[in-house]
């Protein structure tokens, strides 16, 4: 989990839990068991998603995510099956190294081929 915001005297035992996808708060307190003023005043929990991007995004795939950089790509399910070849996980989200999501996000990028096109000639 990353903090946003904080130096060491702004640090408490209890953070605002902020969304990995779109920054937005997740409506969960997340607490130091301890009581050991670790936590910014918001930090991005990459475990979990707000509400919205839960239903916008996860719907009908998985978030990968290096929680080490904050760095994401959500594919559809199927995707994630085909390319990975294991069940999607059972809360639609996935730890990957920085490498995986860097070539996700540049496939994206990168020009589509259609094959329809083909098939209708």
């Amino acid at each position: 989990m990353s903090n946003n915001q904080g130096s060491g005297s702004d640090k408490s035992y209890v953070t605002i839990e902020l969304c990995p996808i779109c920054g937005g708060d997740t409506g969960a307190l997340l607490m130091n068991k301890r009581l050991h003023k670790t936590f910014g005043k918001q930090t991005v929990n990459p475990r979990t998603t707000c509400g919205e991007c839960k239903e916008k995004y996860l719907k009908l795939g998985v978030m990968l995510i290096n929680p080490e950089t904050g760095s994401l790509a959500v594919l559809k399910d199927e995707a994630f099956v085909r390319l990975f070849n294991t069940p999607v996980p059972a809360g639609k989200i996935a730890f990957a190294a920085e490498s995986v999501v860097q070539q996700l996000i540049a496939s994206q990028s990168a020009p589509q081929q259609s094959v329809g096109a083909e098939a209708a000639a």
